[in-house]
């Protein structure tokens, strides 16, 4: 659609856009010109959820986890339990007012709070004298409770559980002084009992009369209205603004104050109920976890104390050492008696058997016994230690006896031996000094590898004993270091959770950046708004509906779709002829397009010529009453005035008689002329619609008979052999020696082609074809499917003019026309 084809349009309809918009406004501006007042105030928090400090060092703060701090913290201000906190504390503070306050609420919020509250509600309130509070169920539960007050006041006259208008509060106890304010109040307590009897009985049951205040559409005390409170973020800051709108603006002003309490305290509980939990949960992780190294220890001490353990490792390195030198010693003692005896073996061969004999005398055998004895009893005695005087000097005594022995042993040894040398020629004082020596040698390694042995045997036992006692200290150690890593973690993680605790405790204070502030001024109302608004949706509606049945507008009004949809050669347009003004020049226009459609036929029949004189002009329609002999008749008229012969052949469906003649057929073929509707057209002609009034005065409208002679107009018969009809003459018939002069041109109006048989060979023969259509019809695809199959059969000779156009269609055609 161009612009110049928008602009017209909305021409057309320009009326109708701007009734439409005009009546919608009307409408709204007299449903607001009553409008209901309402006052907004607003407060400011600061939540530090963005940028707040904390007391983890390294924390590191996130769009993410401060978005979702916030979404947290509007979650908690929208959900219901907080409007219903708030919708309570509201009820309790108006409640215990004992005189109107305007602080609280306005007069009228007063009286009309004093005509719904029955006088067993107002003993819910506590008092100083007030001990007693009424159980719900010793309080009746119906009450007329509705969504508007002044419906609820008209319902409660009657009742006579409800108070007076003149109730007095001094009945219950209250003081004439005024109330101050809540948070300041030294009645805190009684305000917050108040507050936990008024929330009992709601929750008593769902037919009493808070539950029913709550619930129903109260505009004060309902969840509804509170629900009403919006809050959102300030951009990308730590504030989160609130919002609130009532028609009482003390109330609003209140109401917005105790929601900012009751929304700081269930979001500081909520943070400080989950740090809570968690750190009592790993405190009583760490008192098991400190059970279990207490116990492990006390193992471990036991079993020290049972296998007298001072120090494991200390103990176990050192009886090792020490059972290794012992081994050492003893080898090495063990030797050397080996090397001893061999010695002596080889001195007493030496000696002879005089040496033996005297040797075996019994005094030399029993101190040597003795000096055994004693010898072992020494190197015990050094073996082992000694550390008292006692011992000393017993050990001083025996080295000393033995030392006598030594010497008693000799002396009898030497006296034994008269002869000095041996048998082998040797000194024999040399060699029982010899033999002395290893003696005494022999007996002292024997007594120090004996005491060896017994030390020996002694550690195994004790090596014995440390051996299995490793693997269970060690198993205890294990148990001892498991259960300490893991009271050190828990220990870890209770810290983490204290820190945790006290971030959470210092990140759910907010602060009041800006109180709820007492609104002086109503909002202004949306009256204009809403008027402009209805005024633009009403052109829009009108215009897009316009838009939506010219798009989808199936007529052949406009030239456009002509071309589109037909695909014809264009022969020309003719109008509707209406009640017009001289502006318009209606008779003028018709005329000049008559001349239009002439020259057009005429340089058609330049471009395709003929043999034949008599030119034949064929003119058919698809459907009936698409006007072909009005046409017909002024194309024959315009024919006429040029100087030209012309014949006209219309049809008859009476096929009686062959052909007809004007004076016998003009009253059977007349068109029907109705009564125009002026009053009706005008009202479509405002509305943008073609007007349906005709101008039956016209010229242009006048019968065939009226603008021809009796010799240019014929009629004939549409019969079954219409369709083998191949020129004019086969259509005359017998008339054909009426006609007393060679026609110029030869126009022939054939019946409706959708109701009888197509003459082809007619068609074939004429010089042009012209189909005539209405410019207001639709045209189906049946139509196009018929004119098809015509142009099929007869060629491209077919041409096109459109009938019945609007005047404004043909002055944009003529234009263009022009350009």
């Amino acid at each position: 659609m161009k612009a110049s084809d928008l602009i017209n349009l909305i021409r057309r309809h320009l009326i109708l856009l701007l009734i439409t918009p005009i009546i919608m406004a009307g409408i709204v501006a007299f449903f607001t010109r009553m409008p209901s007042y309402r006052y907004s105030s607003e407060t400011t928090l600061y939540t530090g959820m963005a940028t707040g400090s904390s007391v983890e060092l390294d924390k590191l703060f996130n769009y993410q986890t401060s978005s979702t701090s916030f979404d947290n913290l509007i979650s908690i201000i929208q959900s219901r339990e907080t409007q219903q906190e708030v919708a309570i504390r509201l009820l309790a503070q108006h409640l215990s007012l004992k005189t109107y306050q305007p602080h609280y609420l306005s007069q009228k919020s007063y009286d009309e709070l004093n005509k719904i509250t029955p006088l067993y509600i107002r003993k819910l309130v506590a008092t100083a004298g007030n001990k007693e509070i009424p159980t719900a169920g010793q309080i009746p539960t119906q009450t007329n409770v509705t969504a508007v007050p002044k419906d609820t006041i008209e319902a409660t006259k009657n009742d006579s559980s409800h108070t007076e208008n003149s109730f007095s509060f001094s009945k219950l106890g209250y003081e004439d002084s005024s109330l101050k304010e809540m948070s300041d109040s030294t009645d805190q307590a009684l305000y917050e009992k108040t507050v936990t009897n008024l929330t009992d009985y709601m929750l008593a049951n769902d037919t009493n009369f808070v539950y029913k205040l709550l619930n129903y559409a109260h505009p004060h005390y309902s969840i509804n209205a509170i629900s009403s409170v919006s809050s959102q973020r300030i951009a990308n800051s730590d504030l989160v603004q609130l919002n609130y709108e009532s028609d009482d603006p003390v109330i609003c002003q209140q109401t917005l104050r105790i929601f900012t309490e009751v929304c700081i305290k269930n979001y500081k509980s909520l943070k400080a109920n989950r740090s809570n939990d968690v750190v009592k949960y790993f405190e009583f992780q760490l008192k098991q976890a400190n059970n279990q190294l207490n116990t492990a220890e006390d193992k471990l001490l036991n079993f020290n104390i049972d296998n007298n353990i001072i120090n494991y490792n200390e103990q176990s390195k050192a009886i090792a050492l020490k059972k290794e030198q012992l081994e050492v010693e003893y080898n090495t003692a063990r030797i050397k008696l080996a090397g001893v005896e061999a010695t002596i073996l080889r001195l007493e061969e030496k000696l002879g058997t005089q040496h033996q004999i005297q040797l075996n005398t019994a005094s030399i055998i029993e101190k040597r016994n003795q000096l055994v004895d004693l010898n072992y009893k020494i190197e015990s005695a050094e073996t082992t230690g000694t550390y008292n005087d006692k011992d000393q000097k017993l050990l001083v005594k025996q080295k000393a006896k033995a030392e006598r022995l030594k010497e008693d042993i000799s002396l009898a040894v030497n006296q034994l031996y008269n002869i000095k040398n041996s048998k082998d020629g040797l000194p024999v004082s040399k060699l029982l000094d010899d033999w002395i020596t290893n003696v005494l040698e022999a007996e002292s390694l024997k007594a120090q590898t004996k005491v060896l042995s017994l030390r020996m045997k002694e550690f195994q036992k004790e090596y014995d004993l440390y051996v299995p006692a490793g693997s269970n200290v060690k198993k205890i150690e294990r148990e001892i270091s498991v259960a300490e890593q893991q009271y050190l973690e828990i220990l870890r993680s209770l810290n983490l959770a204290k820190l945790k605790m006290n971030d959470d405790e210092l990140a759910s204070i907010i602060k009041i950046v800006d109180a709820p502030y007492y609104p002086l001024n109503p909002i202004p109302t949306k009256r204009k708004i809403l008027v402009l608004f209805a005024a633009f949706l009403g052109f829009m509606i009108v215009l897009s509906l316009i838009l939506i049945l010219e798009y989808f507008d199936n007529s052949l009004h406009n030239t456009v779709k002509v071309f589109r949809k037909l695909n014809l050669p264009f022969l020309g347009i003719f109008p509707k002829i209406i009640p017009t003004t001289r502006k318009n020049n209606l008779l003028g226009i018709a005329n000049q397009l008559l001349g239009n459609s002439i020259q057009n036929i005429a340089l058609s029949l330049l471009e395709n010529p003929s043999e034949n004189i008599t030119k034949t002009l064929l003119f058919f329609s698809i459907a009936e009453g698409e006007g072909k002999s009005v046409l017909i008749g002024n194309l024959a008229n315009k024919l006429k005035q040029q100087g030209k012969k012309v014949l006209v052949l219309n049809y008859s469906t009476d096929t009686n008689d062959d052909s007809r003649t004007n004076e016998n057929y003009a009253s059977a073929h007349e068109e029907k002329k109705w009564p125009s509707n002026w009053i009706f057209s005008s009202i479509l002609r405002l509305l943008g619609y073609p007007a349906t009034a005709i101008d039956y005065g016209s010229p242009f409208l006048a019968e065939q008979n009226q603008l021809l002679s009796k010799n240019e107009l014929f009629y004939y018969a549409v019969k079954p052999e219409l369709i083998h009809s191949q020129n004019y003459q086969d259509l005359l018939g017998n008339s054909t020696k009426d006609l007393t002069y060679v026609p110029d041109y030869v126009l022939i109006e054939l019946p409706a082609v959708s109701y009888h048989t197509i003459p082809v060979g007619l068609i074939r023969n004429s010089d042009i074809a012209v189909l005539i259509c209405r410019a207001n019809r639709n045209w189906t695809t049946s139509d196009q499917g018929m004119l098809n199959r015509i142009v099929k059969l007869s060629g491209p000779k077919i041409q096109l003019i459109l009938n019945g156009v609007e005047l404004r269609t043909i002055h944009t055609v003529m234009d263009e026309s022009v350009q």
